[in-house]
């Protein structure tokens, strides 16, 4: 199972705070691509490129949501108890994994509009074609690339 897209599938609905309003039908093909993709099976260009954009606009407000998240964690800090310091790491742990998948997700976006666009026999065709398929590692790697950065703004550790 791939958990960008089994999570993205879960908070597809925070798309929404940056204005992502679909219909109906259209909200269910986006999770439908996104659950084909969660359970790592073969999809299309056309619906790799819907869930995609349907990835962005939830990671978007899910980077809203982290913010607000770490915005009320900060002030609970200051004026409750220190204890609200563990709040403050994993909503800036969320915010990084967060803008993290958005950078992938758009890079992935890109070389599928660049595959999309290019001869396949050529190598950067080719190269374009395999770099657009999603990874399951995408996930780990937006995780581990955040740990560091979330422990350092939390304050956790010393720079």
């Amino acid at each position: 199972m791939d958990l960008n897209w089994y999570i993205v599938r879960r908070i597809l609905v925070l798309g929404r705070l940056i204005g992502h309003d679909l219909s109906p039908e259209e909200r269910a093909e986006e999770r439908e691509s996104c659950q084909h993709l969660a359970r790592q099976e073969e999809v299309d260009s056309s619906d790799l490129d819907i869930a995609y954009t349907a990835a962005i606009s939830a990671w978007w407000g899910a980077v809203m949501a982290a913010i607000a998240l770490a915005a009320l964690a900060l002030f609970l800090v200051d004026k409750v108890h220190t204890v609200f310091g563990a709040l403050v790491l994993v909503s800036l742990l969320s915010l990084g994994i967060s803008l993290a998948l958005i950078l992938i997700s758009v890079m992935r976006d890109a070389m599928l509009d660049r595959a999309g666009d290019s001869d396949p026999d050529t190598w950067t065709g080719r190269i374009a074609a395999r770099l657009s398929r999603p990874r399951a590692y995408d996930f780990w790697l937006a995780a581990a690339a955040s740990v560091w950065p979330a422990l350092w703004a939390s304050g956790f550790v010393g720079g």
